[in-house]
């Protein structure tokens, strides 16, 4: 077989391998994950029992908490704040902490390297052309980093598809989980400190959490446009 022709198997081979796991990725593991587990991973109020659920397994729990906070990353549809919560309130705070950014980090680097490899095509089937490239004009802005570092920090942006939109970016990998780790580390702590707080029966300091929570929510909600614009502002600098 002539080099070339190798060569152009070769790519069929790849093309094929791409659109199986594009097709796996969109059908394939949410409905598996839905039809087993819609009554857990995708109920609110399993969610919000997780200690309860996880003291059966007390030896694995760190475990289960790491590939839940994964899984959390992957699909976008299923809230991270209980397991965070559940995190802190079975290990305190800097073991729930280490938990929590282990399997963010996993989560995002499994996302990313996958954006990378499927291409911006099959992210567009996968989340709709508009939000990726949108994602996409400010990460490859002169301040792509600081956009990232943004989206992560401002409670109310839309940040699930980062990952993915960094993957098929000008990004580099380091840069983008090292951004992303700092970004996204306050809000997890906020909600490893109310797991720790009730774990404690502490519920004036739950109060004060939830007070300066709103007060972090309000002003951004009535800073949004400004917010927004200063996101918009990086990817202007891309034109």
């Amino acid at each position: 077989m002539k080099p070339d022709n190798r060569t152009e198997k070769s790519k069929r081979i790849f093309a094929i391998l791409k659109l199986l796991m594009l097709v796996c990725i969109i059908i394939c593991v949410p409905a598996i994950l839905y039809a087993n587990y819609r009554d857990t991973l995708f109920s609110a109020v399993w969610l919000k029992s997780l200690p309860t659920h996880l003291s059966h397994y007390k030896g694995i729990a760190f475990i289960i908490l790491i590939a839940l906070q994964v899984l959390q990353v992957l699909i976008c549809i299923i809230p991270g704040q209980p397991i965070q919560f559940a995190a802190s309130y079975m290990y305190g705070v800097i073991i729930g902490y280490l938990i929590s950014i282990a399997g963010a980090f996993i989560g995002a680097t499994i996302s990313f390297y996958v954006a990378r490899i499927l291409g911006r095509n099959a992210m567009h089937v996968l989340f709709g052309e508009e939000k990726i490239e949108n994602y996409r004009r400010k990460l490859n802005s002169g301040k792509g980093l600081m956009a990232v570092l943004l989206i992560y920090l401002i409670p109310g942006v839309p940040k699930d598809l980062v990952a993915y939109a960094a993957g098929v970016s000008e990004m580099r990998y380091r840069s983008y989980i090292l951004i992303s780790t700092i970004g996204r580390s306050p809000g997890m702590i906020g909600s490893l400190l109310l797991g720790y707080f009730f774990s404690k029966g502490n519920y004036a300091a739950i109060a004060v959490l939830a007070v300066i929570t709103v007060v972090i929510l309000v002003v951004c909600l009535i800073k949004r446009r400004e917010l927004t614009a200063i996101l918009d502002r990086f990817e202007e600098n891309n034109e």
